[in-house]
């Protein structure tokens, strides 16, 4: 085979072999992972820039800009894009082994004969050595096959953890929304409260000084009006805390002003609970932990395969070309041009290597079987926490409707001792103990109405199907 037929033999090789390369190319692999995660902070579309929020800040935005600005997110999604590429590095064993080598070297040969002198030779030698060398694995009883398997579910694994620190870190921005409109509501029902007893204190005060009221009626308006009042100075600190909380998260000065938008819905929809079967079946397909536990189970299982074929035989295809030119004294037999090319085949079988295969089989096959504890262990949790996410739903459905004819009783009954009151009739013990039932009754409502919103979003979480339509 001469030189140019062996070049363009092995150029046409790689011309054949170049589609699937362009296939199996690395950076090819970070489009595996999940886009419905989360997006690449790196992208135009995604805005991680702090600036003014805006007004008024929606739930919506301010999970954006939260999840933007969460370290844990980032990272999970930058351990994804790490597995990505560990893709690429195991599909680059399907491809072929192209080195090419260059060196000149240089060098003084000196022959001196101490009998013969004249026979001694002096001289300078150069040599320039080209060589291209291709091996090509052709044949390997599936150890590359195992390993790329291995790979692709430890990417699943992946991208299924990145969507649930996606979920859990989601919840996370909620909760501190939903407190945050809990703690603005809870203060305007503070405000309220405080107005009310001032009312009372005014009332009291006046029949007071009319001699239609004894000193006792006012000093007990006087001491239920600076306990509301201590009461919404201490709610104006749990909002100003809880607003400074939501800045933080969001990247922003813990002083920054916002507007939160809306505020808990007194009668909100609670017709949607589906039976428990049915969830439970739904979270055995959706939940990102569990695909996260299969998905390592299956590399498990790949790894046992790849240790067993790695003590098996491997199959080759080698192929060089080397060009060396030489330039040294006619007493060294002049200069020469020596080209070499060959082609073969190479069977390796492994013999004997200390038991390292076997023990490395052995290893394989615990960790799957950890695997399999591991999966079983996920299930379980999974199943507790959706019944556990399912029962509180139920529970804080049915505290709503409690909660609001509470509330409805409450304000009726302090309407009529109001009346009574005014007229001459009730006493102010009777007026104090119906402002009291009313502020409890306003503050379990809201109460009630914030741990609603908190369980309906903890069971779309433990289902593995969080987005913003749970919102």
């Amino acid at each position: 085979m001469t030189r140019e037929v062996f070049a363009g033999s092995l150029l046409a090789i790689l011309c054949a072999w170049s589609p699937v390369g362009a296939a199996l190319e690395a950076s090819a692999t970070e489009q595996r992972v999940s886009s419905t995660a989360i997006r690449d902070t790196d992208e135009v579309s995604w805005s991680c820039d702090v600036g003014p929020p805006p007004t008024p800040l929606t739930l919506e935005n301010m999970i954006e800009q939260v999840l933007c600005h969460d370290p844990q997110t980032r990272q999970a999604w930058a351990e994804a894009k790490a597995q990505a590429a560990q893709v690429g590095v195991t599909q680059a064993a399907y491809l072929p082994r192209l080195d090419a080598r260059s060196a000149i070297t240089r060098g003084n040969n000196s022959t001196t004969y101490v009998q013969q002198g004249e026979y001694s030779m002096h001289g300078r030698q150069q040599q320039l050595d080209h060589r291209l060398d291709l091996s090509w694995v052709l044949f390997d009883f599936g150890r590359r096959k195992a390993s790329l398997r291995n790979a692709r579910q430890l990417l699943v694994a992946a991208n299924a953890n990145q969507d649930s620190r996606l979920q859990e870190a989601f919840v996370q921005a909620a909760q501190l929304y939903y407190d945050t409109l809990a703690a603005q509501d809870s203060q305007r029902a503070a405000e309220q409260v405080a107005a009310l007893a001032a009312e009372n204190l005014k009332d009291a005060s006046a029949k007071y000084e009319a001699g239609a009221a004894a000193l006792s009626d006012r000093l007990q308006a006087q001491t239920a009006y600076s306990q509301a009042s201590l009461n919404e100075v201490r709610g104006q600190g749990v909002v100003r805390n809880a607003q400074g909380q939501i800045a933080l998260h969001m990247g922003l000065p813990p002083e920054t002003p916002l507007e939160l938008a809306g505020s808990l819905k007194r009668r909100p929809d609670t017709a949607f609970i589906k039976g428990v079967d049915e969830l439970l079946e739904q979270a055995r397909q959706d939940h990102p932990s569990l695909i996260a536990a299969k998905a390592r189970l299956e590399a498990a299982k790949a790894a046992v395969e790849e240790s067993k074929a790695a003590g098996r035989p491997t199959l080759s295809f080698l192929a060089s070309i080397s060009d060396v030119q030489t330039r040294q004294p006619m007493a060294y037999n002049g200069d020469n041009h020596a080209r070499d090319n060959s082609v073969g085949l190479q069977l390796s079988i492994p013999l004997f290597e200390g038991f390292e295969h076997t023990y490395q089989a052995r290893g394989a096959q615990a960790r799957f079987q950890a695997s399999e504890a591991e999966l079983a262990d996920v299930e379980q949790r999974v199943s507790l926490e959706l019944w556990t996410s399912y029962q509180a739903l139920n529970i804080e459905t049915q505290a709503l409707g409690r909660t609001a004819e509470w509330v409805e009783q409450a304000t009726l009954a302090l309407h009529v001792v109001q009346g009574r009151y005014r007229s001459g009739v009730g006493s102010m013990i009777e007026l104090l103990n119906a402002s009291s039932a009313f502020a409890a009754a306003e503050q379990q409502h809201i109460i009630a109405l914030n741990s609603w919103h908190l369980a309906r979003l903890k069971l779309a979480a433990s289902l593995g199907r969080l987005g913003f339509w749970a919102l």
